[in-house]
């Protein structure tokens, strides 16, 4: 039986989520803006957007007005500088 397709946010989160766990997208690099992505993937932006929550809530990536997203330097699980 197959499984239930991923929502669409889910499946964005999820394919940025192996960009940043195979090195894909490296710690610092920035992410296409929120318009680019729902065009890449064909959704909304609400979507991307909440897509991109998902990640931050995580710690894999930051976003600051007027700086953008990035990969954040320190994903979970690394020791952080002191």
């Amino acid at each position: 039986m197959p499984r239930p397709a991923l929502p669409p946010s889910e499946r964005i989160a999820a394919e940025i989520r192996h960009q940043i766990e195979t090195g894909e997208l490296q710690p610092g690099d920035q992410l296409p803006t929120v318009a680019a992505l729902a065009e890449r993937y064909q959704v909304s932006t609400a979507t991307v957007a909440k897509a991109l929550g998902k990640l931050r809530d995580e710690g894999l990536i930051v976003s600051r007005h007027g700086w953008g997203t990035h990969v954040s330097d320190s994903p979970p699980g690394t020791p952080q500088a002191t």
